[in-house]
């Protein structure tokens, strides 16, 4: 999906404000495309941590996306 360079921006500094175990997850998922096991053996964590992590980190960045938005 194309994003323009705005909303590039925007979504950037929102996974920056993540924590960092959220973010972690969410960037070897989103970005370089690593299956849940393939986190999980990088990260050496149980491959539930990674999905729920995974989780939090989407529901987390919704939120943070919506206050940048002005949204409930």
């Amino acid at each position: 999906i194309f994003l323009g360079r705005a909303s590039q921006e925007l979504v950037q500094g929102a996974i920056a404000e993540l924590p960092v175990h959220y973010r972690e997850v969410l960037l070897l998922c989103e970005v370089e495309e690593m299956s849940y096991q393939e986190i999980a053996e990088a990260l050496a964590m149980p491959i539930g941590t990674v999905m729920s992590r995974l989780s939090r980190a989407r529901g987390a960045l919704r939120d943070i996306l919506r206050q940048k938005l002005g949204g409930k």
